[in-house]
């Protein structure tokens, strides 16, 4: 029986299918093994927009706060506060804008918690990578604006090299810059229903390192209580909706 020879062409196109195909599979369990130690914001419907349902230890999430008063601060600090049970965790916060006292309202353990407040912007970056690669360390969040690459860059190797979960608390100019986030998320108000005592509020993922971004949840928080959920008012369909990214088609 003759068999005709495979051409170098196809030869090169099947060992390109192989590849490809191996990259995928490589992928899919990385994730999976991420999703296993992925530790819950503690909001189930944020939890559904980012790549590992919650944040990874060994990595970088941004939150980009669209204009003040907006939430990014609230929900990144309870984040950080959920995290508290793997490590303690460290506040580098050199504006003086965290107020102990108040921190159990969101969730946060004074006992568990290291405050420090460098004096300098070079402080600053030097605490942030030394907490980083801290082991031990349940999270890592500071306020900081301006982060050139290489800074991004050292603070994401950090990250990686160290167990924490690093948050970062952005301004909006954050958009317009590259960064070294394996998450990114904006942060805006929205309109809340009249004579409402609930405040509330729009994330977006606006990037997610190996996974799907621009998708959304709307959620609301209670003054009284500071507690966050699901806006209500929101049906099943309409909140699968926006988690993909799509407009409600209802009037």
């Amino acid at each position: 029986m003759f068999t005709e020879p495979v051409s170098n062409v196809c030869r090169e196109a099947m060992i390109q299918e192989l590849r490809t195909d191996l990259r995928q599979m490589q992928r899919g369990l990385r994730l999976e093994a991420r999703e296993k130690h992925s530790v819950s914001t503690g909001i189930a419907s944020l939890d559904d927009i980012l790549p590992d349902r919650g944040l990874c230890p060994g990595t970088l999430s941004e939150w980009i706060a669209s204009e003040a008063g907006s939430g990014a601060t609230t929900l990144a600090m309870q984040a950080a506060g959920r995290v508290q049970n793997a490590g303690p965790l460290i506040i580098v916060d050199s504006r003086l804008s965290f107020y102990a006292p108040a921190f159990r309202a969101v969730g946060v353990c004074t006992n568990k918690t290291i405050l420090i407040r460098p004096k300098s912007r070079a402080d600053v970056l030097w605490a942030l990578e030394q907490s980083l690669r801290c082991p031990g360390i349940g999270a890592v969040l500071c306020p900081i604006d301006r982060l050139k690459t290489q800074e991004f860059r050292r603070l994401q190797l950090a990250a990686e090299a160290g167990t924490a979960v690093g948050i970062l608390i952005r301004p909006p100019t954050a958009t317009r810059q590259p960064g070294w986030a394996d998450v990114r998320l904006l942060v805006r108000p929205a309109p809340s229903p009249p004579q409402s005592f609930h405040r509330r509020m729009e994330v977006r993922c606006v990037y997610a390192k190996g996974g799907m971004a621009d998708q959304s949840v709307e959620l609301e928080m209670c003054d009284e209580t500071g507690a966050l959920r699901l806006a209500a008012g929101l049906s099943d369909s309409a909140a699968a909706l926006r988690t993909a990214g799509v407009q409600d088609p209802s009037p």
